[in-house]
């Protein structure tokens, strides 16, 4: 029996209306631990695919001091591999591109502009990719950018 919340994650659409990871109860015990590190993604797929399950509302407090996880670089890496490797599998070349935009975006943010073009050109054709694409040529006006509208994260 899969569980409706193992159907909602296995979608794998932005449409989804997905559950925030620390409000899924899972019913059963003998739920298996990380055997090595992994992403948060395949645990769940596995953890939920034939357990009873149900979506309570989040019961965590998230105090952010400090780093901001969505900007380390080892783990924007790690990621964008994961995510990257099921997109291919899937042959979903519109989620390719993207996260080819995503990626893009997060060098843009942290001021890795030749990187960031480089991922813009694997993305869709936007007006508004090609205007982080001209603008990532000067580095006053990406900052600027960046201070203004919201670009990653």
């Amino acid at each position: 029996m899969t569980s409706y919340i193992h159907r909602v994650l296995k979608e794998w659409s932005k449409q989804a209306n997905w559950p925030y990871p620390s409000s899924i109860l899972v019913i059963n015990d003998n739920v298996p631990l990380f055997d090595t590190a992994q992403h948060d993604y395949e645990w769940m797929l596995a953890v939920t695919k034939d357990r009873k399950c149900v979506e309570i509302p989040p019961c965590v407090i998230r105090y952010v001091s400090g780093r901001n996880l969505s900007l380390d670089p080892k783990y924007r890496e790690e990621d964008f591999n994961i995510v990257m490797n099921v997109l291919k599998s899937e042959n979903n070349h519109a989620g390719i591109k993207r996260l080819h935009a995503s990626r893009a975006k997060y060098f843009y943010k942290i001021g890795k502009y030749k990187i960031a073009r480089s991922h813009f050109h694997k993305s869709e054709l936007s007006m508004k990719n090609v205007m982080y694409i001209i603008t990532s040529y000067s580095p006053v006006i990406a900052r600027w950018v960046v201070k203004k509208y919201n670009v990653f994260g």
